[in-house]
C-alpha cells in the first residue's frame, strides 16, 4: 500500500479497518480514506440485496483538499442526496470520510432499506385493496414490523 497523506492536516495515513473494510486512517483528525470498492462493500453490508443503489453523488463541487491517492483537487458531494457531504477522488479511486461518516453512510443505507420495505408493503396493500382482498390483522402487523 502506498503512503497516503491526510487531505486535512497532511499527516501520513496508517493502514486501518473502518466498518470492517480496509482503509487508511489519520491519527490526528480521525478521517478515513476508503477505496471505491471498500465503500461499495460497506454499503452492501448495510443495504438489502434487492436495493438498486443508483446515483451516489449529488451537488458536486470542487474543494481545496487534495486527494490522498492522486494529489488532485477533490470533489465534495451530498451522499445519495442526503444531508451528508463527503469528498471523492476526481478519478474515482476512493473517498475521504471525516470522523464517524462511515457510520452515517451505514445509517443512510439502512434508512433507505427500511423506506423501500415500507414502500413495498404499502404497494402490496394497495394492490390487495384494489383486488378486493385485504390481509388479516396478523399479516398487517407483520408488514408494519418489516416482515413479509
Amino acid at each position: 500500500m502506498q503512503n497516503l497523506t491526510c487531505p486535512i492536516d497532511q499527516t501520513i495515513l496508517a493502514e486501518s479497518k473502518t466498518s470492517g473494510e480496509i482503509s487508511s486512517k489519520c491519527s490526528e483528525c480521525e478521517g478515513v480514506w476508503l477505496t471505491f470498492d471498500a465503500l461499495v462493500s460497506l454499503e452492501d453490508r448495510a443495504a438489502s440485496e434487492d436495493m438498486v443503489k443508483g446515483q451516489r453523488q449529488y451537488g458536486k463541487h470542487a474543494v481545496d483538499h487534495l486527494c490522498p491517492h492522486c494529489g488532485e483537487q477533490m470533489t465534495r458531494f451530498r451522499y445519495r442526496g442526503y444531508n451528508l457531504e463527503i469528498e471523492a477522488c476526481p478519478s474515482d479511486a476512493g473517498f475521504w470520510l471525516d470522523k464517524s461518516e462511515d457510520r452515517e453512510i451505514r445509517d443512510v443505507m439502512k434508512r433507505r432499506t427500511a423506506n423501500l420495505s415500507r414502500s413495498a408493503s404499502a404497494q402490496r396493500s394497495w394492490h390487495q385493496a384494489k383486488r378486493g382482498t385485504r390481509p388479516g390483522v396478523f399479516q398487517r402487523i407483520k408488514e408494519m414490523l418489516g416482515f413479509r
